[in-house]
């Protein structure tokens, strides 16, 4: 993986993280994800990458906006998760 598409993963979990954070459910914030793993996926097999790498790419993305999202949802509830 580049520099580059390093970059763009983090800032572009941190931005769907930010906004998931803000829905109101559990379920919803998940189907919020989903949705935007799909939306990886067919970005990335439309420029040329395979399925399988794209969803490989999708599922870390989404993956680091998850983790984000947690760590923004236990902050806001007051509960320290992080590392120090």
């Amino acid at each position: 993986m580049t520099e580059d598409l390093t970059k763009k993963i983090v800032v572009w979990a941190a931005e769907i993280a930010g906004y998931a954070a803000q829905l109101p459910s559990r379920q919803v914030r998940e189907a919020y994800l989903a949705e935007r793993r799909d939306e990886l996926v067919a970005g990335a097999v439309a420029e040329g990458v395979t399925e399988r790498d794209a969803a490989i790419l999708a599922d870390a993305c989404v993956n680091a906006a998850r983790a984000i999202m947690t760590e923004l949802l236990a902050h806001r509830a007051g509960v320290p998760k992080g590392r120090a």
